[in-house]
């Protein structure tokens, strides 16, 4: 409070305009306030949050402070955090009081169409208040009963003045200028938050090489494609047995039963596979019996052999009527026998599942499964067509297996098909045989992995751009 000059003294200097005189700590607050105590709650909200977007350190945190604070300083109701994606359109990143944004949801498809259809009609890089009826468009159904028909857009630009995002506010009131003050400050501290976190590091350029340093690399890198190495390719393989036997079904019939189980041991001679043998059964019996028959019309031709001409006749029929019948009846008992399959070497029982065996029928020579030796194993490669390079017997092959990937086996190749042929998965590739030459642990059968195969020398360059060569030939037809 100023005091009021004496009547003929000297003009007050603060009352004339001039510099006052201030006393030594007039300035300080008075004791035990602090200078906060003098702000709105509002003033310190609003610079709180300013102080909070400076210092997010992501996209999605400040998306997030965004949507969650902007709502509580303006008075919305819900706040839509837009983004500019690669395609130069606008999206909706995040919704106030939503964890996710659901993209196919009738609400994020109608907000979406409402700032696209702004974006035409009007310049998104200034705010605008306007009702929701007026941009309803093809969305009008769902628009007209949303409950916050007054919206504000307020965008993010950047320093060309160019939009890189927005937020659109949503109540059910219309906007008043204070409050549309406050959102205007919002949308130009996130601004420029995001602007400074999609800035360049400003070490970016200081690691930009000049122009003679370019052209020495340039050089180096022209001189490098002339450079010989070995022409390479991968595929991937699977450990199989090194001359395994091959189980094939003996007789045509339905696999009655497995006697073993997948990867289990046999030794020679175990039973394997059963095949139902019900008509085998019958037939014998049937061949049996008529060999009986014929024993007994043998025995009345030699009786009646010694008293007639004609018997003598009938003896020589009957004995080859017997030879018959016992030749069809031993061809029943081998063809029973048979239904029993039997392991004929020692080794591990190869097969995918027991259950997919029993009751399918099978023709003669139809593979049921395979018997290996574990210690003897080679690995069966499958190169792709589009990946083929010129293999030949002795090359060098690199094991990776998944589940060894840092220790390679070396390996060396026997054999390449000139054929490809479609393996499973529907996989058109050439089978490649390659042995193991290392003298570690035998692998155990059916581990699979990334083979490395070694073709002839070749430029770098060649090695580097051959599939663009192949398709550019495609393509060009050259």
């Amino acid at each position: 409070m100023s005091s009021t000059p004496k009547p003929g003294g000297p003009p007050d200097p603060a009352s004339q305009g001039g510099p006052a005189r201030v006393q030594q700590g007039s300035l300080r607050p008075p004791s035990g306030a602090s200078p906060e105590a003098n702000a709105s709650p509002g003033l310190l909200a609003l610079l709180k949050l300013e102080a909070e977007a400076r210092d997010a350190g992501t996209f999605d945190e400040l998306q997030f402070l965004v949507a969650s604070e902007t709502r509580k300083l303006t008075r919305s109701r819900q706040v839509f955090v837009f983004g500019r994606v690669r395609t130069g359109d606008l999206q909706i990143k995040v919704i106030s009081g939503l964890p996710a944004v659901d993209r196919s949801a009738p609400l994020v498809q109608a907000i979406e169409g409402i700032v696209a259809k702004l974006r035409q009609d009007q310049d998104l890089a200034k705010a605008r208040e306007f009702d929701i009826n007026a941009y309803g468009g093809t969305h009008s159904e769902f628009t007209s009963g949303y409950p916050f028909s007054a919206l504000v857009w307020l965008p993010f630009l950047d320093r060309q003045r160019a939009v890189i995002g927005g937020m659109l506010l949503a109540r059910e009131q219309p906007w008043s200028e204070s409050d549309i003050v406050v959102g205007r400050r919002l949308s130009e501290t996130f601004a420029h938050a995001l602007r400074e976190l999609s800035g360049q590091p400003p070490l970016y350029r200081s690691f930009l090489p000049g122009r003679r340093t370019a052209a020495l690399a340039l050089l180096l890198s022209g001189a490098l494609l002339f450079l010989p190495v070995s022409m390479t390719t991968l595929a991937p393989f699977e450990i199989g047995p090194e001359n395994g036997f091959v189980v094939a079904a003996p007789i045509e019939g339905i696999i009655e039963d497995i006697a073993v189980e997948p990867s289990a041991s046999v030794v020679d001679g175990q039973t394997l596979v059963r095949m139902t043998d019900t008509m085998l059964k019958n037939r014998l019996g049937i061949a049996e019996r008529e060999v009986q028959v014929a024993d007994a019309r043998l025995k009345t031709s030699t009786q009646m052999a010694f008293a007639d001409a004609k018997g003598r006749h009938e003896l020589g029929l009957a004995m080859s009527e017997v030879e018959l019948k016992t030749a069809e009846r031993d061809y029943a008992r081998d063809m029973l026998a048979r239904s029993v399959v039997r392991a004929p070497k020692s080794g591990i029982a190869v097969f995918s599942d027991k259950k997919q065996l029993i009751g399918r029928p099978v023709a003669i020579g139809e593979r049921i499964m395979e018997i290996a030796d574990p210690s003897h194993v080679e690995a069966l490669v499958d190169v792709p067509v589009g990946d083929a390079i010129v293999l030949k017997a002795g090359a060098r092959v690199k094991l990776f297996l998944d589940a060894e990937p840092l220790k390679p086996r070396d390996a060396v190749i026997r054999a390449a098909d000139y054929q490809a042929r479609v393996r499973p998965g529907n996989l058109v590739s050439f089978r490649v045989v390659a042995g193991i030459q290392d003298g570690e642990a035998p692998l155990r059968l059916g581990a699979r992995g990334t083979a490395q195969l070694y073709g002839d020398k070749v430029s770098l360059g060649f090695y580097m751009f051959r599939r663009p060569l192949t398709v550019l030939r495609q393509w060009t037809g050259l």
